[in-house]
């Protein structure tokens, strides 16, 4: 899980990226630990779950095309409320910068249960309710402790952490195919036996958790060579590549292990990995993602702090969040991310750790589809010819039909940030006034 904030100047006397640099960018933002517990969320579905993969793929190329369009139209926004505000206005800007906030702590709670999870792959207690949400709120905490030493210990551990974390994915995309089991496979195609139908609204929305970040080229476009092509080609690139690298990986775990064995898995890529190599490559491939995802959280909860930090700055916030650029992370700006982010996983637990991880990204992901509907919205107002209308429709109503999957407790859950960005802009409209 991925999605790009601002979008940086153009450094003086350096080259700008071509198309495969930027191709690099949309598909690293989008491979990461968001992936390591899907085959857990998928498992009650099965295999068949493969068709949510495809719609959330399909999706994915819809919403990129509509940004690499708005990347043009509004070349001088700076992130997701800057694209929204330039052609909406101040209070739709409020409205998007309160729900990408909200999105980051939902997301990061997700990225600490994954943390939870390939813990209990060491010490299986850690995978009933209680004791997973413990080392949740303990992964949270040490992050927020982290973030509060200051950026580049963050940067270190995201550093450290980058390239280990793509080991598990990557093994089951490659050798897992090697003890790929058909008859594994199909037997467990659909232990429910839903509809087509049902099946995709089971399974595209919390797909479309792995392609968080689909806007990422847009938002650099200022250092990419010639962005009126290159970038609809990296979105367009980056977007498959992830999809391939996804549905490779995941498919495989699908044909190793049975969907039940994956509905309560708390560590899927690690017991993939036991099948494939035994206990101690389990235990590399578990560590490997234990790694990744404490990394990840810890760049994460920096990005929630900043996040605040930046809001204030321009108004959207209480400027009891201020802090000066360069500043360390504000404390009180921590401790209330940390704070939320507690009682999101104390609220949201549930006995199966593949339930609790549905809830959490299914509302993450809603939060963002609701940014981008009114991104396409902004972009009709802002370039209103054919095609950049026709490519704000497409995402829109790509946005709209993964919406609708919902199921309703979800709904409720992310339209609650909704309804307090429109609560909050009220009385800071009056006080600037």
């Amino acid at each position: 899980m991925t999605t790009a904030i601002d979008a940086p100047e153009q450094p003086a006397g350096h080259a700008p990226m071509g198309v495969l640099g930027a191709t690099a960018v949309v598909a690293g933002s989008m491979i990461g630990s968001g992936v390591y517990l899907l085959p857990a969320t998928f498992g009650p579905l099965g295999s068949i779950s493969i068709l949510g993969w495809g719609a959330a793929t399909a999706a994915a190329l819809a919403i990129g095309g509509m940004f690499a369009s708005l990347g043009a139209a509004a070349p001088e926004a700076r992130g997701m409320a800057g694209y929204v505000q330039a052609g909406l206005g101040r209070f739709a800007g409020v409205l998007t910068t309160v729900m990408y906030w909200s999105l980051c702590w939902f997301g990061n709670v997700a990225i600490a249960l994954a943390v939870a999870g390939y813990a209990a792959f060491f010490a299986p207690p850690l995978a009933s309710a209680g004791p997973r949400l413990a080392v949740t709120l303990a992964a949270i905490w040490i992050s927020i402790l982290a973030c509060w030493v200051g950026p580049r210990l963050v940067a270190r551990i995201e550093g450290l952490t980058l390239l280990v974390g793509l080991a598990p994915v990557v093994l089951a995309a490659t050798l897992g195919w090697l003890a790929f089991d058909p008859h594994v496979f199909q037997a467990s195609w659909n232990p429910q036996g839903l509809g087509v139908g049902a099946a995709l609204r089971g399974s595209a929305l919390v797909a479309f958790w792995a392609f968080l970040g689909v806007e990422s080229a847009a938002a650099v476009a200022g250092v990419v060579r010639d962005p009126a092509r290159n970038v609809a080609r990296a979105t367009l690139a980056g977007v498959l590549l992830a999809a391939v690298i996804y549905i490779a990986a995941c498919t495989a775990l699908m044909g190793l292990m049975p969907a039940i064995q994956l509905a309560r898995s708390s560590a899927p890529f690690a017991d993939a990995a036991r099948v494939l190599m035994g206990f101690g490559g389990a235990a590399v491939i578990a560590l490997c993602a234990l790694a990744r995802a404490a990394g990840c959280l810890t760049g994460w909860t920096l990005v929630v702090s900043e996040t605040t930090r930046s809001a204030a700055d321009q108004g959207a916030f209480p400027e009891v969040f201020r802090t000066r650029p360069g500043e360390r992370s504000s404390l009180r700006n921590l401790l209330a991310a940390g704070l939320l982010m507690s009682a999101v996983a104390a609220a949201t637990v549930t006995p199966e750790l593949g339930d609790q991880f549905g809830r959490l990204a299914n509302v993450a992901v809603l939060l963002s589809l609701y940014c981008y509907v009114l991104a396409g919205a902004s972009l009709i107002r802002l370039a209103p010819r054919p095609l950049p209308v026709i490519l704000a429709l497409a995402g829109m109503g790509a946005s709209a039909l993964l919406v609708v999957t919902a199921p309703r407790e979800d709904l409720l859950w992310s339209l609650a940030p909704v309804v307090a960005g429109a609560a909050l802009y009220l009385p800071l409209r009056r006080r600037r006034s």
